[in-house]
């Protein structure tokens, strides 16, 4: 091993085989991520950012699940036209149920700060019932 070439050889190996084990234990395994539910993540944080309680918490289950097929329903209905055709349709399932949610499911008390949040979102009144 008295060739300079050899002994570059050897460095990048040691280099490269140094590194790939440097990675290995520095890297940290992700966690295992499930199918994206964007209902059930969307429940889980107006739970926390209103403080539900389990009664809340049940009616606003009840209601994104009807929501979920509702939507499911529209999208199949109109799978093989155009998205336009289908956009009045979901902005009005959008505000029914942003309704619903305001007055079925939040406390009295935070009825205008949803509906302050949701502005631009939802095209609901500011007036909650």
């Amino acid at each position: 091993m008295n060739s300079v070439r050899a002994w570059i050889l050897l460095f990048g190996s040691v280099s490269f085989l140094v590194g790939v084990a440097a990675g290995a234990l520095v890297v940290k395994p992700d966690a295992p991520q499930g199918p994206l539910d964007p209902f059930g993540a969307y429940g889980d944080q107006m739970e926390q950012h209103y403080s539900l309680g389990n009664q809340r918490s049940e009616a606003l289950a009840v209601v994104l699940a009807s929501y979920r097929e509702e939507l499911d329903h529209v999208r199949s209905r109109h799978l093989p036209t155009y998205h336009a055709a289908m956009e009045p349709e979901l902005s009005a399932l959008g505000v029914r149920y942003g309704v619903m949610i305001r007055d079925k499911v939040l406390p009295p008390s935070a009825r205008r700060q949803y509906v302050h949040e949701s502005e631009g979102l939802l095209q609901i009144q500011d007036i909650p019932r």
